[in-house]
C-alpha cells in the first residue's frame, strides 16, 4: 500500500527539483550502492510509474522516438543537470552560469570528452549513483520499446488499477476508488461511495487508514485519463473541461508540477509513434 501511496503521489507532483535529486543521489552513494543495485531500485520504481511523463517514454515503439522524447523533455524541463541522449551515449550539462567544463559519457558511464551528442558542459559531478540511475532509465526505456514493437497493439496501457494489480491490493479502498474515478471520471467523494455500496464516512476512514485520500486518488486519476486522451483528436481545452480541470491553463501547470512538461509538448512527442514516416 505504501507502494500505491508514493505511486499516487508521483503522478501529481513526479516532477522533483535537483536538489532532492542529488541528495537521492549522495544518500545512496553514501551507502554504498553499487550500480547493480541502482538498477534494481530504479526498475522496480518504474514497473508502477504511471506519471504521464514516463506514459509518454514508455509508449513508443522506436528507439529512436525514445531519443528524441527524452531530450525534448530535458529541454522543457527546467532541470538543475540536463541529460541528451545520442547514439554514443549520454551528456549532461548543469544549467547554473559560467563556470563549467565539458563532459560527455558514453554507455558504460565512462567520460570521454564530446562525442556525437555535441558539447555540453557540467559545473560539478553528480553522485555517481545519479549516473547509474540515469543509465538504468535510458536502458529500460529502449528494452520497454523493443518490447513494444513486438506487441500486436503496440505499449501496454498503464493506469492506477494495474499499478494497484501488480503490488496486489486490488481490493483495496484506495485501489477500488482509484477504478471508479479511471472510469466515471471526476466524481465527487460521495457519489464515489455511492458507486462502491457504502458510506462517505465509512470510505474516507478507509483510506485515511491507508495513507491516501480521495483527493489525491482523483487527481492522480485525472492527470491519467488526460494523459491517454493527448493521443486522440481532441482539443486540449476539450481534454482540460471533460478531465475536470478549471481550464486549459490549470491542466497545463498540473501536467508541468506532474512531468515537467506541458500537455502541448506531449501531445506533440506522441505523435512521434503515430506517424513513424
Amino acid at each position: 500500500m505504501n507502494r500505491f501511496v508514493s505511486a499516487v503521489s508521483h503522478v501529481i507532483s513526479g516532477h522533483l527539483p535537483y536538489q532532492r535529486y542529488h541528495a537521492a543521489g549522495r544518500a545512496r552513494t553514501a551507502e554504498g550502492a553499487g550500480a547493480g543495485v541502482v538498477e534494481r531500485m530504479v526498475n522496480d520504481f518504474l514497473a508502477t510509474d504511471v506519471n504521464p511523463g514516463y506514459l509518454l517514454l514508455s509508449s513508443f515503439q522506436r528507439e529512436a522516438d525514445v531519443l528524441v522524447a527524452f531530450n525534448a523533455y530535458n529541454q522543457s524541463a527546467k532541470l538543475g543537470v540536463q541529460t541528451s541522449l545520442g547514439a554514443s551515449g549520454y551528456a549532461r550539462r548543469l544549467n547554473s552560469g559560467s563556470r563549467n567544463s565539458s563532459r560527455n559519457v558514453d554507455g558504460n558511464g565512462n567520460g570521454n570528452g564530446n562525442g556525437a551528442d555535441g558539447t555540453l558542459t557540467s559545473g560539478r559531478d553528480d553522485p555517481d549513483s545519479c549516473r547509474q540511475g540515469t543509465l538504468a532509465i535510458v536502458e529500460t526505456m529502449i528494452a520497454t520499446t523493443r518490447r513494444n514493437a513486438q506487441l500486436p497493439d503496440g505499449a501496454e496501457r498503464r493506469s492506477l488499477t494495474t499499478t494497484a494489480a501488480i503490488l496486489g491490493i486490488e481490493g483495496s479502498a484506495a485501489a477500488e476508488v482509484a477504478l471508479v474515478f479511471e472510469s466515471e471520471g471526476h466524481l465527487p467523494i460521495a457519489g464515489v461511495a455511492r458507486k462502491l455500496g457504502c458510506h462517505q464516512r465509512t470510505l474516507e476512514r478507509r483510506l485515511r487508514e491507508a495513507n491516501i485520500t480521495a483527493e489525491a486518488l482523483r487527481q492522480a486519476s485525472r492527470l491519467i485519463r488526460a494523459s491517454h486522451r493527448l493521443s486522440s483528436s481532441d482539443s486540449l481545452t476539450m481534454i482540460a473541461c471533460d478531465e475536470g480541470f478549471s481550464d486549459l491553463s490549470h491542466m497545463t501547470r498540473a501536467f508541468q508540477s506532474s512531468s515537467g512538461m506541458p500537455p502541448s509538448l506531449i501531445r506533440k512527442l506522441m505523435r512521434l509513434g503515430q506517424n513513424p514516416s
